[in-house]
């Protein structure tokens, strides 16, 4: 494996630091490649946790969950009404919403109505609300 000069010279200062000298910078080098390694093992798990963040990140989508949090359940009309929104607007978040298993919808006759798909998740949250 070629590092380098100017990476090898800043590994070098870095294993000094860390008064790392019972291994070579390629050791070293080799064992940091290994982390990433490791790490593809739950690359499936990061993708989904990164598409149920983007998910949270959105302010409407939060609005949402909260309301199903508070409500119970709900269908498209009442959210549209709770949310001063239009139709297609509430549909789009829960369609995100429900892709990422974050909602999930139950029909009732003619009536579709939506609830928090797990309670762990308005848990995590209110405990991302309680730093802000």
């Amino acid at each position: 494996m070629r590092i380098p000069r100017n990476l090898r010279e800043r590994i070098m200062r870095l294993m000094e630091f860390r008064n790392i000298r019972d291994k070579s910078v390629e050791q070293y080098v080799k064992e940091l490649l290994s982390l990433s390694k490791n790490i593809a093992v739950e690359e499936e798990k990061l993708r989904r946790a990164s598409k149920i963040f983007e998910a949270l990140s959105d302010f409407e989508n939060l609005k949402i969950l909260m309301l199903l949090k508070k409500e119970k359940e709900m269908c498209v009309c009442e959210l549209m009404m709770a949310l001063n929104m239009k139709q297609p607007a509430v549909s789009y978040h829960l369609r995100l919403l429900r892709e990422r298993r974050l909602v999930k919808s139950i029909r009732r006759g003619k009536w579709i109505f939506y609830s928090i798909a797990d309670r762990k998740l308005l848990r995590a949250i209110e405990k991302v609300t309680e730093y802000v």
